[in-house]
């Protein structure tokens, strides 16, 4: 019986008519935590894909499980992970740099398809593999009319989880530095070291995005930290040694339907730093 109603969330939060408070992006980022070793004891096993449990950091792992009682009651539906926590695939940031070239002819290029990192690697990242929600960018639009996707719009903030809108099947898991160091709670919810306040709007050198996202600009600040562009600005703001973008390197996604959309870009800063940005609005 749940079924249908979820269906019918599942046609409104698509056409933009119904989106809960509660479905806000509160990114996890690796520069924030850093990288949770295999041999840790915070990692903790849940049911995963093709019987093959996947591994979360302890207190994502209790939320997970929560909310997957709370699926099965109400979607008669086994969450299950496509992916879970991941190793840190890159030796060293020259061993990335080193295959970017080798492979698509310069980092700039390479960044675009493969993140140098992951939010998996903190534990706090989820990947769906089940109702019809896996990671395969093809299939984005199909998946956000899923119920299970649904579902999790409505009702996955209950336990602390938080989208990542571009991948309707990656959710992630924000809790505070000291609660991902000591794997126990406290009084901070879903706050994550930035929202603490770290309050610098850039780390350079690092990518901490999903590596399923194909996209032509990655996403690299919150929506806080996008004020810091200002709509009109020219050149001059930007820092010295930096150069504008090309219409090529912008992405532009405009919702009608949501009443909102995000423009991004990137610039270079000298021949090692490159600064990639996002500006979100909604009317």
């Amino acid at each position: 019986m749940a079924r249908g109603p979820a269906l019918a969330r599942a046609a409104t939060v698509r056409s933009g008519e119904e989106e809960p408070m509660d479905y806000e992006e509160k990114r996890v980022r690796v520069k924030d935590y850093g990288t949770m070793p295999a041999d840790s004891p915070l990692l903790t096993e849940i049911p995963g894909t093709r019987d093959k449990p996947r591994k979360l950091h302890r207190l994502a792992a209790e939320a997970f499980q929560k909310m997957a009682a709370r699926a099965r009651e109400e979607l008669k539906l086994e969450l299950q992970a496509a992916s879970g926590w991941r190793r840190h695939r890159w030796k060293s940031w020259e061993h990335y740099e080193t295959t970017m070239i080798k492979k698509y002819g310069s980092v700039k290029a390479g960044r675009k398809w493969l993140a140098y990192n992951s939010p998996h690697e903190t534990g706090l990242a989820v990947d769906f593999g089940v109702g019809g929600l896996e990671p395969n960018r093809k299939t984005r639009d199909k998946q956000r009319k899923t119920p299970l996707h649904a579902w999790l719009v409505e009702h996955a903030a209950e336990f602390g989880w938080h989208p990542y809108k571009n991948e309707p099947w990656h959710w992630e898991y924000p809790i505070s530095k000291q609660a991902w160091e000591t794997g126990e709670p406290d009084d901070e919810g879903s706050k994550t070291p930035v929202q603490q306040g770290d309050t610098s709007p850039f780390f350079f050198g690092e990518d901490d995005e999903d590596d399923f996202w194909n996209e032509a600009v990655e996403d690299a600040t919150d929506e806080d930290d996008a004020a810091w562009f200002e709509p009109g600005g020219d050149d001059a703001a930007l820092p010295a040694g930096a150069l504008a973008f090309s219409e090529e390197e912008e992405l532009l996604i405009a919702r009608p339907s949501a009443r909102g959309g995000e423009v991004g870009g990137e610039v270079e800063v000298g021949d090692q730093v490159q600064l990639r940005w996002r500006v979100f609005w909604r009317l």
